[in-house]
């Protein structure tokens, strides 16, 4: 009987021991996103508080640090959801509610918008500003309309106007067509013209050799008759 006891004394010993391990690590994670997350290095951020999270699930602080790294991200979506696990557990006199309630209002305001296009790796501007190329995705774009511009080189530029509702996901493909090259670029103008060009040579070269080389002496002519002329 006293091997169980003495098992069962150790699980309950071991019980909290591991329980601070856990919130030890839990702790070291936080404290590295959260200096990454001021370095400005938010996907190093994002990977430590999110093993912060996952191991001290019940804890608030890391779901505050991820919804602030979230947006940093451009992904309100996710931020939005964090937010609210962060305010399920905290009171609501809680000092950090405001600072997230004011960016769950922010967030609310935006839509994801994905471009992708015909060919791919199109230069894509959004309002004007170059945001880089196809396919693009945007996780916190302003709701309202948009202007969309792709561009290529060979292919006409392709625009188009959207419409994105707050909290809204927008799937946009855009199809460049192929430029039409000026006439004068087009392989067969330049061949046209330089036949029409060989044909006149030619022509004006036939007329030239036709002319007799030595012509006759001229011929004066009057009363008494016709004699050769004075050259």
């Amino acid at each position: 009987m006293r091997a169980p006891a003495a098992s069962i004394l150790l699980l309950v010993l071991a019980g909290p021991a591991r329980a601070d391990g856990v919130e030890d690590a839990a702790r070291v994670h936080l404290d590295r996103g959260v200096a990454a997350f001021r370095a400005r290095d938010y996907a190093r951020a994002h990977r430590e508080l999110t093993a912060a999270s996952e191991l001290v699930p019940d804890k608030p602080n890391p779901y505050r640090w991820l919804a602030l790294t979230e947006v940093q991200l451009g992904d309100c979506r996710a931020a939005l959801g964090h937010i609210e696990t962060f305010l399920a557990r905290v009171p609501e006199g809680d000092e950090r509610v405001a600072e997230l309630v004011r960016l769950r209002d922010l967030c609310q305001r935006t839509g994801a918008l994905r471009v992708d296009s015909t060919p791919p790796r199109a230069s894509l501007r959004i309002d004007g500003a170059v945001v880089g190329d196809t396919p693009y995705r945007a996780l916190s774009l302003s709701a309202g309309r948009h202007a969309l511009v792709a561009e290529k080189p060979g292919f006409a530029a392709r625009s188009q106007s959207v419409d994105l509702a707050a909290g809204a996901a927008l799937d946009v493909h855009l199809e460049l067509a192929r430029a039409r090259r000026p006439l004068t670029r087009r392989w067969w103008f330049w061949a046209a013209v330089g036949g029409a060009a060989l044909t006149a040579t030619a022509a004006i070269a036939y007329a030239a050799s036709d002319r007799d080389p030595t012509p006759l002496p001229p011929i004066d002519c009057d009363l008494t008759g016709c004699r050769p002329g004075a050259p």
